[in-house]
């Protein structure tokens, strides 16, 4: 794999894939204790890069009954009623209102829906990395989960969500080879 950045990623529409891509969490504990991670699911996402990378949009779906962390009882709680209600509300969106250059590099922001309700989200892309036709990107943000629409908890949970992702994007339409596919996947 080769480093690279936004600007030289052909031009095209890619799927971001997701068994190897991943979206890490990171709340802290407002008494100071160990901060809470986890992981969510990622359930399909569209990356669609243009000539002129500023036109470039972005999507994506997350399986917000996969939310995870070292605790089966508080994960229990935060995918129920008071927090993310994912009886009701199963997926966590994001849909891209713009890209651009600043100083420390490229920022995509947007607008994520949770709960029925939304905020808006600038991610920066950290890296980028290019494996054949397919990418690499990471990229972080963090979200004022009272703002989207999740209030349950002021207390004990902090406000300001890190929210660290890591996908992998292979270009549309592509039907991989068997050995593409194993490489894709990781094996």
């Amino acid at each position: 794999m080769t480093t690279t950045t936004l600007t030289s990623i052909r031009t095209g529409t890619y799927a971001i894939y997701p068994a190897r891509s991943v979206c890490r969490f990171t709340v802290p504990h407002v008494f100071g204790l160990k901060p809470v991670t986890g992981t969510m699911a990622l359930v399909t996402g569209t990356l669609s890069v243009a000539s002129d990378p500023e036109r470039s949009i972005a999507s994506a779906e997350f399986d917000a009954t996969t939310f995870t962390t070292d605790d089966p009882r508080r994960d229990r709680d935060i995918r129920g009623r008071r927090f993310l209600d994912t009886a009701n509300h199963p997926e966590i969106g994001f849909r891209s209102t713009g890209v651009h250059r600043t100083a420390e590099g490229w920022r995509l922001t947007g607008v994520l829906t949770v709960r029925g309700g939304f905020c808006e989200v600038a991610l920066k892309l950290v890296s980028v990395l290019a494996d054949c036709d397919c990418y690499r990107l990471t990229a972080s943000c963090v979200v004022d989960r009272v703002a989207a629409g999740v209030a349950a908890g002021r207390p004990l949970i902090g406000r300001h969500v890190r929210i660290d992702l890591d996908l992998y994007a292979v270009p549309v339409p592509s039907i991989p080879s068997a050995t593409h596919a194993a490489r894709i996947a990781g094996t």
